[in-house]
């Protein structure tokens, strides 16, 4: 080869070089000598190079790791005598830490990448050091760089990404704690069994994993891990899905993977296609849900997932088309009422075409929406909650929350100030625009409540009121005695007081009301709160109605809708308990206008 040779005063001798390599192991130094023979007929530069750092090389690699060093050295000099020469002059001082069972396997993929792209291989051998510090596991990298080995037979660039999603795998594993051990063996079994069946698909695993697992427990994420593996019959293309809509289903609603799963393997008999297409379609399923994981929502999803593979025992498009109308559906109508709905389209004959099944169950027509609205029981909260959070913070002037009455603290029967509790649907019209006024009222008597103060705290009339009630239904028979309201008796023969001055004061001190209190506090001090606050809260509804009149005159006309309505559905006073016909004429004659004919004619 024409290759001048160097004359650097500044480097060793050949003489110098070879009592060197004397120095070492026997089979260090046959290996050593060796590749330097191999090396001298690539380029005698890169030769002198290897030779020059086996010495420092040797303390860290053994014989056969020097091989390997020295032979991905000679290949990447075959293609640039300067890229070998670098290579060697680099030294093997970022392999220190990784551990000896590891070594060979860096050899192995890095030889292999070669046949790709030198520079792919020269980036994945200075990469192994960092993965080394970052994982500071020597027996989770010693596997992770066997399965990454493992994939360069198949596939030299997908070794490479596999091994830069590496360091953000072990950041998420790290995150499980005690059980990261735990979860990176389920984790790696899978990617082995990934890669035994797909090769280098297994870095499009491994780039995928890190969002999957970091909102998951560590049950979950072994949990995905085993049922992915199970998922890998249908293929790579199938898994690495199952894998991503498994970890969104198990960060929101983990208690319905169960079902979600039974629901794949029934849609998976009838083919990869609409399989991945319920996968892809399952985060916005979900998604829908996510502000609202209460146990009935969880009822629900399961529900309609159950209906779902019920439909895909026997049609799998038509049970993806359910699937991706259900959350639209729920906020229109009860999973009864959408139960029903699928039942009717279980139900149909068998001579309706599969397209037109399919078209109902995505409620693309008219008749299956017809028959969906049929089932209607009235108009749900979720549909309107933005609309009516609008206006009752344009009414108040603050950021106030509409809820379910559902969600009411037991003990409150008004509200707490800061969120309005309205009925979760409205159902008394019939007629969405009628039943939508209703909620408008309803929402306008939650915001009057916090204009029109009945949540302010510490005021003079509340003070006063508690004091007052304090004093009635704490004072004994003895002391209500008009000889004794003074709260002492003059002894007339001896002139002395029939009590001392301490219990004077005692007798004299008033309670008040503690700090920070509103109307709540004031009703704890009757001698039974629940019937205080029911009669409270009647009274005070009609305050609030009263003062809406006169401050939004814009408002009268559904105000004076609602009382007609009330009023017209009282029930017949003399059916009702004796014990209730107190509070029901106390509600006809401050909500409704005054007492009905048959209440005037009892009462």
């Amino acid at each position: 080869m024409d290759e001048p040779e160097i004359s650097d005063k500044s480097k060793p001798t050949f003489t110098h070089l070879a009592r060197r390599l004397g120095q070492l192991p026997a089979d260090q130094k046959r290996a050593a000598l060796e590749l330097s023979a191999a090396l001298a007929g690539v380029s005698l530069r890169v030769s002198r190079e290897f030779v020059e750092a086996v010495p420092r090389a040797a303390k860290i690699l053994s014989a056969d790791d020097l091989r390997l060093w020295g032979e991905m050295g000679r290949r990447l000099a075959m293609g640039s005598a300067d890229a070998g020469a670098d290579f060697f002059a680099e030294g093997v001082e970022g392999l220190k830490q990784v551990p000896a069972t590891a070594r060979t396997a860096v050899f192995q993929i890095c030889t292999r990448q070669l046949v790709l792209s030198s520079s792919v291989a020269l980036e994945t051998f200075r990469l192994i050091p960092k993965i080394v510090r970052q994982l500071d596991d020597n027996r989770l990298l010693s596997e992770i760089l066997n399965l990454a080995a493992e994939i360069a037979l198949r596939s030299a660039r997908h070794s490479s990404e596999f091994l830069q999603h590496t360091s953000e795998v072990g950041r998420v594993l790290k995150m499980f704690g005690k059980r990261s051990n735990d979860v990176a063996d389920a984790v790696l079994a899978l990617a082995a069994n990934f890669a035994n069946r797909t090769g280098g698909m297994t870095a499009d695993l491994w780039s995928n994993l890190p969002e999957s697992l970091e909102k998951i427990t560590a049950e979950n994420a072994i949990l995905l891990m085993q049922r992915s593996s199970e998922f890998l019959e249908f293929g790579g293309s199938v898994t690495l899905h199952f894998v991503t809509a498994g970890g969104n289903v198990l960060a929101v609603v983990p208690d319905a993977f169960d079902n979600w799963c039974t629901l794949a393997r029934t849609i998976a008999t009838h083919g990869n296609a609409v399989l991945i297409s319920f996968l892809r379609a399952t985060p916005k399923f979900f998604g829908s849900f996510r502000r609202k994981k209460n146990a009935g929502v969880i009822d629900d999803i399961k529900r309609v997932l159950q209906l779902t593979s019920k439909i895909a025992t026997t049609d799998a498009e038509s049970a993806l088309a359910a699937f991706k109308s259900s959350a639209g559906a729920l906020k229109t109508v009860s999973i009864k009422q959408f139960e029903e709905w699928v039942e009717t389209g279980v139900r149909e004959p068998e001579t309706v075409s599969s397209k037109a099944r399919r078209s109902y169950f995505a409620l693309e027509t008219r008749a299956s929406n017809e028959r969906l609205q049929e089932t209607r029981l009235g108009l749900p909260l979720e549909k309107i909650q933005p609309v009516l959070r609008m206006y009752v913070e344009a009414l108040t002037g603050k950021e106030i929350e509409v809820a379910p009455i559902s969600a009411m603290p037991q003990e409150s029967r008004i509200g707490d100030g800061k969120t309005i509790y309205l009925p979760a649907t409205v159902a008394e019209f019939d007629d969405d625009e009628m039943d939508f006024r209703l909620y408008k009222v309803l929402a306008a008597h939650g915001a009057g409540q916090i204009e029109f103060g009945t949540f302010e705290q510490d005021t003079n009339g509340l003070k006063a009121a508690f004091t007052d009630i304090s004093d009635l239904y704490s004072a004994t028979a003895d002391q209500l005695d008009a000889f004794s309201l003074a709260g002492y008796i003059e002894d007339v023969q001896t002139g002395e007081k029939a009590l001392s001055e301490k219990e004077i004061r005692e007798q004299t001190k008033t309670k008040k009301l503690p700090k920070n209190s509103d109307y709540r506090a004031v009703l704890t001090a009757f001698p039974e709160p629940r019937l205080a606050r029911k009669i409270f809260a009647t009274m005070e509804n009609a305050r609030i109605d009263n003062r809406l009149r006169h401050t939004y005159r814009g408002l009268r006309k559904d105000l004076d809708l609602m009382k007609s309505h009330l009023g017209a559905n009282r029930p017949y006073i003399f059916d009702l308990p004796m014990h209730q016909v107190p509070f029901e004429l106390l509600f006809q004659i401050t909500l409704c206008g005054g007492a009905t004919d048959d209440a005037k004619q009892f009462y």
